[in-house]
């Protein structure tokens, strides 16, 4: 059987750089694929939007947000399983990203062992076709 967390292609996206290059870092270092952006204009832009298994978004972005990027996504005919970040800890926000079809949301500081345990857990599942 062939493990998807190393075979899946995840997507980061997250506009400082510093916590980008960490996430690379940490999902690399377990023998994941992985394809980082600064934006979310960027990854919708890219072939990656088209093969992506699992995508790890922080909420506030410049620009298009977390948020905004899975309702964009969530017209497409395939899903991606996604998973939020976030600084903020907010009720409506929480709600929000729920209905949007974020799998999880985590506050940052993130548990490494967690959010990688999410992500196995998002690349097991596969991407689900719209109805």
């Amino acid at each position: 059987m062939v493990d998807a967390s190393k075979t899946s292609l995840v997507i980061c996206v997250e506009d400082d750089e510093p916590v980008r290059d960490a996430l690379r870092g940490l999902l690399r270092a377990n023998g994941m694929r992985v394809a980082a952006f600064a934006s979310a204009e960027e990854f919708l832009a890219s072939t990656e939007l088209q093969t992506a298994a699992c995508l790890v978004t922080d909420i506030q972005l410049g620009g298009i947000s977390g948020l905004d990027l899975l309702d964009r996504l969530s017209g497409m005919t395939r899903r991606i399983p996604s998973i939020l970040i976030t600084a903020h800890s907010d009720v409506a926000v929480g709600d929000r990203a729920r209905n949007s079809g974020a799998s999880r949301i985590f506050l940052k500081p993130v548990s490494p062992a967690d959010l990688l345990e999410a992500i196995r857990t998002a690349l097991a599942s596969g991407p689900a076709s719209t109805p």
